[in-house]
Parts: C-alpha cells; sequence; structure tokens
C-alpha cells in the first residue's frame, strides 16, 4: 500500500494533518455553520487519529 514505512497514502502524517485541517477550514469558510467549539473538537479528533496512525506506522513491531 505504501511504499515507504511511516507514511499515510505516501505522505508524511504531518502533511496529511495539513491537508484535512484545511479542507475543514475551507467547508468551514464557504457556508457550514459550525460553532468555535465543534470546529476545535474536529481538529483536534483528526489530529488524535493521524498521530495513533503515525504511531502504529514508525513504532517497532
Amino acid at each position: 500500500m505504501d511504499s515507504q514505512p511511516g507514511t499515510i497514502w505516501g505522505r508524511e502524517p504531518a502533511m496529511v494533518l495539513a491537508l484535512v485541517q484545511a479542507v475543514i477550514a475551507l467547508v468551514v469558510a464557504f457556508g457550514l455553520n459550525l460553532a468555535p467549539d465543534q470546529i476545535g473538537a474536529i481538529l483536534a479528533v483528526t489530529a488524535v487519529v493521524l498521530g495513533l496512525i503515525t504511531r502504529s506506522r514508525v513504532s517497532p513491531a
């Protein structure tokens, strides 16, 4: 699936996290009505999930 260990879809996890968070920010900017608390929660959850994925990819088995 991935050509290099420690990557997600062949990309660095930080890049994937930045992409997800940028998409969320754009969706909110273009009309999705979310409270600041909801936006913060979504961003936090994405950071945690991608952090766990990253950990599982770079930790020895």
